[in-house]
């Protein structure tokens, strides 16, 4: 098909106010492609999402054409393991497949007969049958599927189960825990301060001075997060560092001086923020409940105060959420040009 007809359309941005990038004043940047939906081109920017198009979205016509699958031929070129991308809990059972395609990508058979073997997971496996050890611990590896001189794998990762208390003590010096995604990519790594085993994000001038970095399953929900935090300070950038629990965000900001919660950093309608005086090189507790309410609204919750002093008894900041997202993994959200450390973290279910 030809296209018959093209337009160009030009875009300026404008000046930033509540950037996700720290560049406030500016013109807001381009974040990633665009796609399309409903008559429109969506494109995201530092501040906002933005839609070229009608107002209104159009109604859908006609259906994409399900072709039926070519039928493969000739000697198996590729193995593909099937499913692919794991996360499992410690004590479960899954059953994978290992399926042939010929050279040009089209599925030939399943081969019950391979050979199957892990990598940096604990368990059995047996016909494709793979059983993860009972013990609850972090994993993260693969599994290995071999016919004849052909190999595939599928990777997984298990998730221990609530309630759990990281120290780092355990873990050899420069390594990460196994799963936690980003991690690796945000180059954080266990090592010594004052004497004690921490998680640190070292100074990074890259992009990934800013990650989000997650733990345990997706599907989890009505839980509590609580970590020490610890930020650096250089040339007067002190950095940024908080907890996510159920896709909500509990952050400690540096150079501005405040507490906030957000759902979604960007769109600042939804966070809400209260000042909070906090010194670098100094260690605080924060702590960040949310909970799914009976209307459908999600309630998130959060406090902070100087390790070793006493928990205050009521909570700092509130958000209650219309639209909330009712589960999601726990994790971490660092923006620190100069590293941040962690230490302590604590994941349990809501009381």
């Amino acid at each position: 098909m030809s296209a018959q007809r093209a337009e160009s359309f030009s875009f300026s941005s404008p000046v930033s106010k509540y950037s996700c990038c720290s560049s406030e004043g500016t013109p807001e940047q381009i974040l990633g492609g665009a796609t399309v939906s409903h008559g429109r081109v969506f494109f995201a920017s530092s501040d906002a999402v933005y839609a070229i198009g009608p107002k209104r979205a159009k109604a859908v016509t006609g259906w994409a054409v399900d072709e039926p699958a070519q039928k493969g031929e000739g000697e198996p070129a590729f193995v593909q393991v099937e499913p692919t991308e794991l996360v499992l809990k410690p004590g479960q059972t899954v059953k994978l497949h290992a399926r042939m395609f010929d050279d040009k990508g089209r599925f030939l058979r399943e081969d019950t007969a391979a050979q199957w073997s892990l990598t940096g997971l604990k368990g059995t496996v047996n016909g494709g049958s793979f059983t993860v050890a009972s013990d609850p611990v972090d994993q993260a590896g693969t599994i290995k599927a071999t016919v004849g001189a052909l190999s595939g794998e599928a990777r997984a990762r298990v998730a221990r189960p609530m309630p759990w208390t990281e120290t780092f003590e355990s873990y050899a010096e420069g390594s990460v825990p196994p799963g936690w995604i980003n991690a690796t990519a945000g180059k954080f790594k266990v090592s010594m301060l004052d004497g004690q085993k921490v998680f640190e994000k070292p100074p990074d001038e890259t992009l990934f001075k800013r990650i989000r970095m997650f733990m345990g399953p997706t599907d989890w929900s009505n839980y509590t997060v609580e970590a020490d935090v610890r930020a650096n300070v250089k040339r007067r950038q002190m950095g940024d560092i908080g907890v996510t629990a159920q896709r909500y965000s509990l952050v400690l900001y540096g150079n501005t001086q405040q507490l906030k919660i957000e759902p979604w950093e960007p769109e600042v309608a939804r966070t809400v923020t209260v000042p909070f005086e906090w010194k670098p090189d100094k260690w605080y507790h924060l702590k960040l409940r949310v909970e799914n309410m009976p209307d459908g609204k999600v309630r998130a919750r959060g406090k902070a105060w100087a390790t070793g002093e006493a928990e205050p008894a009521a909570w700092m900041i509130e958000k209650i959420d219309p639209i909330g997202n009712h589960e999601g993994a726990p994790g971490m959200f660092i923006d620190a040009q100069f590293g941040v450390y962690l230490d302590n973290l604590k994941v349990a279910a809501n009381q």
